[in-house]
């Protein structure tokens, strides 16, 4: 379950070292002072999430309508909520309203999901008469208050900072198959219906605007908003024409456009007022004009994008900027580092590197001519690098850059940071230097050599160890490691430009490789070496299981584990993320559980309400691992009360859909002997088989939202693996023939790369939209797809299958991947190749998934509790299965004991329902 980075953000804030529930956070007392001077003590108050609900006494809540949302800024909500507590408490209107300034900071933030962004109070009146007479007071109350326009709502007339919409008043919601929850209302025949939240004004289909009597509202946007759906909208008086939208932030959006004047393409980059940005809150179109000057400033370098045009419209705040035909460094570091290609011949080393010498050159000069300018760029990041087809680059996104002698209260930028790419001085003064912008260069040339830049905001040692493994397999010249090693060393002096300059020039890249590199020539383990690895191995097995007792919170109910953000979103459970698949992996390693960690998991609920269905997600998962744990009774009980769960058909896929709730099936079968979940399974095969799309002897299955996903998690892949089972189990040679149109649909999705290379697009690629992104991962990808050809090759012997192996398996030989977990990371990948060692017992493939482990062991963090992996993004310590240490446990203890022939793959697979070698036909 990947979130957006801007989710991922808000849960940052509030822990140093894992991700945290900002409901955790305590508030301040500015909020809190304004309620109590005005209210009656009889008025209920609690608290959710960043809101504070309060309700009057005997006044009933109503369940949807017309609601009040009331905006303003961190530095006017006391004020706003000071004005508008008396018309609420006279009104004896349920209401809510944010903790305190800094919550309100949050939700104003340029990363803030727009759909909620800018909502200070919301009230709830009891019908549309209560709405208007609310709304009247409250525009009364608030004249001459500003705050930003909420994207979600018109304007109440009349006011700039009350809004309104049409929504559920009370939290009604149902149950996802991935553990989430949508909000619903009901129809006048009272029939539930999703509670849609756009960010932009939105009516259900039987209500109408009670001001303008329409139900699709024309021109309910501001111009600039509505332009992104309005092709060939005009901005700046007709000057500028809207092409398309490239991007959106609850900042504003970023358009491809013309300039009419010149009838060239252009960058139109939005502002909203009323956005804050920045610890201390700066609006956005503040910012974005001192960056149009900034700029403006620097245009005669030649290293800058050119600023064209300020002008406002509506009332928000734009830059247009010239067209820049490329892509950012970031992307391009991606898809043409040898690393990434697997192409790690001389001749593509040197050309590599010799190309990005150049390129670093002239982001050495834009810092030299910024620095003798007096001008500090603050925040300089891969993907603020463009480079253009010829390799010239152009620094954008210029809003933390400042002027170092300016003024006290005059603009000093965002004082933003980019993860990687700040001293911890600058970070813990949230002002970049001098030394912030060189050790930034530092981390754009690692992350060019290899994407682990980031790794330093959770711990700052690990980019330089992956550096020295890197350095090492690759055989950089010396030169060049000293180079970033002396950039990053943040109290060092200054480097001087020239000299600077000098030293990447003479980089020695046209000498350095003769040959290929150590990484680019197969691996080769010796006796020695490897029980050298397996103590290391054994040792950070034990430093991980010692680190999950160490932080496990017993006094929580929300998570028990340091996990991922999804752990807050979906249940505290699960396998990916929850209690178990710590649990699981815990048992693995140690044998035994402690008492109180199992009894936390069992008070906790796996009804329908509480959790989905699924396998890593729901309770199908939960019910594996309680088996595993030794709780059979408890498993069965568990798996049993899953039937009938209203999702459980719901999505076809492993990770949360009827194929991962099937292999559950089929685990409890084999551990109890009950012929019900036997039962079971052959029932959710039979519903595959009657909703399978059949198309020249290939069957998928279409997801809810009629995406078809490819590989194990979403994809016919992982559908063909229960199937698989299901035919192992049962004898039925209908389910193979199934399963294995599934698989081979998988497989004619694959995409040709370099040198020939095949990897999968994680959803199926239409001629309208081409693949822009390949993936290689377990959930997503080759590794993925590999889990069930192998197995599917071990049953049938059929040769063409194995040739499908061959095809696949160099693209998962990665020894560096931007991520160590196991969903979508090296953990992943080791783990497929194990996989492929005991089912075709080449050792060469052990050797590569040894050299994996060598890489995932660089990631191991130190910590007073014991040792820890990054998670996701690598920006917070993680226990979970999904994307923390759980996960990469498992593939490091299998590496102990896999051996050709083996079962040892523990990530919820069924192969003690397979065949041995001399029993192809897998009936039982």
């Amino acid at each position: 379950m990947q979130l957006e980075w801007e989710i991922i953000q808000t849960y940052m804030t509030h822990h140093p070292r894992w991700f945290e529930d900002f409901e955790r956070r305590a508030p301040s007392a500015e909020h809190l002072r304004e309620y109590r001077a005005a209210m009656p003590a009889s008025w209920r108050l609690w608290r959710r999430g960043y809101w504070l609900l309060t309700a009057p006494p005997q006044v009933p809540a109503v369940a949807q309508g017309w609601k009040l949302h009331v905006s303003a800024t961190s530095r006017t909500s006391a004020a706003t909520l000071r004005a508008v507590l008396p018309v609420l408490r006279d009104a004896a209107v349920h209401f809510k309203f944010l903790i305190d300034p800094a919550a309100m900071l949050e939700s104003n933030g340029k990363s803030f999901p727009r759909g909620s962004s800018g909502k200070f109070i919301t009230a709830y009146p009891q019908d549309e008469r209560e709405f208007r007479a609310v709304g009247d007071a409250l525009t009364e109350a608030l004249a001459g208050f500003d705050g930003p326009h909420i994207l979600s709502d018109r304007r109440y007339p009349g006011s700039r900072v009350v809004h309104y919409r049409y929504g559920g008043f009370v939290s009604v919601s149902r149950m996802l198959p991935s553990g989430t929850k949508e909000l619903l209302i009901r129809t006048p025949e009272g029939n539930p219906v999703v509670d849609i939240r756009h960010p932009w004004f939105h009516l259900p289909d039987w209500v109408t605007d009670p001001f303008t009597a329409e139900s699709t509202p024309p021109g309910a946007e501001p111009a600039p908003r509505a332009a992104a759906r309005k092709p060939q909208a005009t901005l700046a008086a007709g000057r500028f024409t809207v092409l398309s939208a490239m991007k959106f932030s609850n900042r504003g959006g970023i358009y491809h456009g013309v300039d009419n004047e010149t009838g060239a393409d252009v960058v139109i980059r939005e502002a909203r007022p009323g956005v804050q940005i920045g610890p201390e809150g700066t609006d956005a179109t503040e910012l974005l004009r001192h960056e149009y000057d900034m700029l403006t400033e620097l245009a005669d370098t030649g290293l800058f994008v050119h600023p064209v045009a300020w002008f406002t419209d509506w009332e928000h705040a734009f830059i247009a900027e010239e067209f820049i035909e490329g892509t950012h460094l970031g992307h391009l570091g991606i898809i043409e580092n040898p690393v990434y290609n697997l192409d790690l011949t001389a001749e593509r080393l040197t050309d590599y590197y010799e190309r990005f010498r150049a390129l670093w050159l002239q982001v050495a000069d834009a810092i030299a001519v910024c620095h003798e300018r007096g001008i500090v760029l603050g925040d300089l990041s891969l993907t603020n690098i463009m480079v253009t087809g010829d390799d010239r680059i152009r620094v954008i996104d210029l809003e933390s850059a400042f002027h170092e002698d300016a003024p006290p209260g005059a603009a000093r930028g965002a004082r933003l940071y980019t993860p990687g790419m700040v001293t911890r001085r600058a970070r813990l003064a949230a002002q970049g230097d001098r030394r912030t912008d060189y050790y930034a260069l530092g981390g754009l040339i690692l992350g060019c050599v290899l994407l682990c830049h980031q790794t330093d905001f959770i711990d700052r040692t690990m980019p330089r160890r992956l550096l020295a493994e890197a350095a090492a397999d690759l055989a950089l010249p010396a030169e060049l490691v000293s180079l970033i090693s002396d950039l990053y060393a943040e109290d060092a002096d200054l480097p001087d430009p020239a000299a600077l300059r000098r030293r990447i020039e003479s980089l020695p890249f046209a000498d350095a490789w003769r040959q290929p590199p150590p990484l680019g020539l197969p691996p080769a383990t010796d006796a020695v070496a490897r029980a050298e690895l397996h103590k290391r191995v054994e040792a950070t097995l034990i430093g991980v299981a010692d680190f999950w007792q160490g932080t496990a919170d017993l006094d929580r109910q929300d998570r028990l584990f340091p996990a991922d953000v999804a752990v807050f979103r979906t249940n505290p459970l699960s396998l990916a993320h929850g209690a178990y698949g710590t649990l699981y992996a815990l048992h693995r390693l140690r044998g035994t559980v402690p008492d109180d960690l199992d009894a936390w998991a069992l008070r906790h609920s796996t009804a329908h309400d509480a959790m989905p269905a699924g396998l890593y997600l729901g309770a199908a998962g939960v019910a594996w691992a309680q088996s595993a744990l030794g709780h059979l009774d408890i498993a069965v009980r568990t798996l049993r009360d899953a039937h009938g769960h209203p999702q459980l058909l719901t999505e076809p896929g492993v990770l949360t859909g009827a194929a991962g709730h099937g292999l559950a099936c089929l685990r409890l079968w084999r551990d109890s002997g009950l012929a019900e979940f036997l039962d079971r399974a052959v029932a959710i095969g039979d519903h595959l088989a009657a909703t399978a799309v059949r198309a020249d002897g290939l069957v998928s299955w279409p997801g809810s939202t009629g995406t078809t996903a490819i590989g194990y998690a979403d994809g016919a892949a992982g559908v063909a693996l229960f199937l698989l089972g299901l035919h192992c189990a049962t004898g039925d040679p209908a389910t193979l023939e199934l399963g294995r149109a599934a698989l081979d649909f998988d497989l004619a999705q694959a995409v040709a790369g370099a040198g020939g290379r095949l990897s999968f697009p994680a959803t199926v690629v239409t001629d309208d939209k081409p693949v822009m992104v390949v993936r290689h991962y377990w959930d997503h990808g080759t590794a993925g797809v590999l889990t069930a050809l192998l197995r599917y090759h071990h049953v049938t012997a059929d040769p063409r299958l194995r040739e499908r192996i061959d095809a696949l398996l160099p693209d998962v030989r990665r020894k560096y991947t931007v991520f160590p977990q196991l969903f979508h990371g090296n953990s992943g990948l080791g783990n497929i190749l194990l996989d492929a060692y005991e089912f075709l017992g080449d050792a060469e493939l052990l050797a590569e998934a040894e050299r994996v482990a060598e890489a995932v062991l660089c990631t191991a963090i130190e910590r007073p509790e014991g040792i820890v992996f990054p998670g996701e993004q690598t920006v917070r310590e993680s226990c979970d299965l999904a994307s923390g240490s759980a996960g990469v446990a498992l593939f490091l203890d299998r590496l102990r004991t896999a051996h050709p022939g083996g079962r040892t793959n523990a990530n919820f697979v069924l192969d003690d329902l397979l065949p041995d070698a001399s029993g192809r036909d897998g009936a039982r």
